[in-house]
């Protein structure tokens, strides 16, 4: 958050940021009709797993340019983070959704909220990767004149800072990596990464299916989704004081409940609200699995954040909706979606089985079968003392 204390100096004296103005521009967020969607949770700065989950649906062809045909290809936001080739995941992304287009196809990148947090200024989770993808040969120069700035910023508010300025120059080295100024021409408000996560949209519907980064309240006010789309749109294109929703924990981009409460608390208004939407289920990210993709409140909520990531454990699996008929690509592998048909623990043994052997996924399938085996020798005769 330290970037937040300095950022007026940042981008009167090195930024360069232009003008602020809010993007009025929208994008379609309903869609009918679509005969395939693919679906994929949170990336996080890996590049590989994020190829991987193209080639396996059969997204790409060798060169990595679209053969989607028609279909709808739906990444649930949080692409930056935590990972080292953010920027080469969104050129790739920016790329490809021309060309889907062109095909009758979309990609939809919605917004997560490490999107957000980049462009306020919140770099917790920057991994350090994205810094240095960002360096150039001017690199070194462009940062000892933010550093010098800085600097003095910083004695003209507190003079003591002066009596040992190696002191703070190798702290703000520290503070400023490589490629940290880069990053934050590319991403301030205003800038060429903001302006494109803001011509995206926070939650969309396809066929049936709301899709959406962290969740959406279904015990607060019910709005349009082209209201919450701008509403989300304007508040990280330019200062706005209205109701912040992008950062509230209440708000589409970090909201957990339907992850984490139980159906007493949840399911009853989450019905409600899906009949205001017009969808029969909600497809949700933000919240990580123990490695496969789950369902949960009577299948009305699909949690497809596996933990892609290298960060997370590298788990690889993603939604397919074909014809109306949902299924899950794990590992490369096509396997039918968890329902009447399926029981859960029946599905998490036959994705549990594609997994390699030390893999979160089938620690977490053991622990279920380890507790299935104690309630049995609970239940049985003598089994209680």
């Amino acid at each position: 958050m330290r970037f937040v204390s300095v950022r007026s100096l940042a981008i009167g004296l090195l930024l360069a940021v232009g003008s602020l103005s809010a993007c009025t521009s929208t994008a379609k967020d309903l869609f009918k009709g679509v005969d395939r969607i693919v679906a994929v949770g949170d990336l996080h700065g890996d590049y590989d797993q994020y190829i991987k989950v193209l080639t396996t649906n059969g997204l790409v062809d060798e060169q990595l340019r679209w053969q989607g045909g028609k279909t709808h290809f739906v990444q649930l936001g949080d692409v930056v983070d935590r990972g080292p080739d953010s920027i080469r995941i969104i050129r790739h992304l920016m790329k490809l959704e021309k060309e889907a287009r062109k095909k009758g196809g979309r990609v939809h990148v919605l917004i997560g909220n490490h999107e957000v947090m980049n462009i306020q200024g919140d770099l917790r989770y920057v991994h350090p990767g994205e810094y240095s993808a960002l360096i150039t040969e001017n690199s070194d120069a462009v940062r000892a004149r933010y550093i010098e700035a800085v600097f003095k910023h910083r004695v003209s508010i507190d003079p003591t800072l002066a009596t040992n300025p190696d002191l703070v120059m190798t702290g703000l080295k520290k503070e400023f990596p490589l490629g940290y100024v880069e990053h934050r021409t590319i991403w301030g408000p205003g800038q060429e990464m903001a302006k494109w996560v803001a011509s995206h949209n926070t939650v969309i519907r396809i066929n049936d299916s709301l899709f959406v980064h962290g969740g959406m309240n279904p015990h607060t006010e019910y709005r349009k989704l082209s209201e919450i789309n701008r509403q989300v749109r304007r508040r990280i294109s330019a200062s706005f004081d209205g109701e912040d929703i992008s950062n509230s924990p209440e708000g589409p981009l970090w909201y957990r409940g339907l992850a984490k409460n139980g159906a007493d608390v949840e399911l009853a208004p989450l019905l409600e609200m899906l009949e205001f939407y017009d969808a029969t289920r909600i497809f949700i990210a933000h919240t990580p699995t123990h490695g496969a993709i789950l369902t949960r409140l009577d299948g009305k909520v699909i949690m497809i954040d596996v933990g892609i990531s290298a960060y997370y454990g590298g788990s690889l699996a993603n939604i397919v909706i074909e014809d109306g008929i949902l299924k899950v690509m794990h590992r490369g592998t096509l396997v039918p979606f968890p329902g009447d048909d399926l029981p859960v623990q029946e599905y998490l043994e036959i994705v549990s089985e594609l997994e390699p052997a030390d893999s979160r996924l089938r620690r977490y399938v053991q622990f279920l079968d380890n507790q299935v085996d104690r309630e049995k020798e609970l239940m049985s005769p003598g089994g209680v003392n």
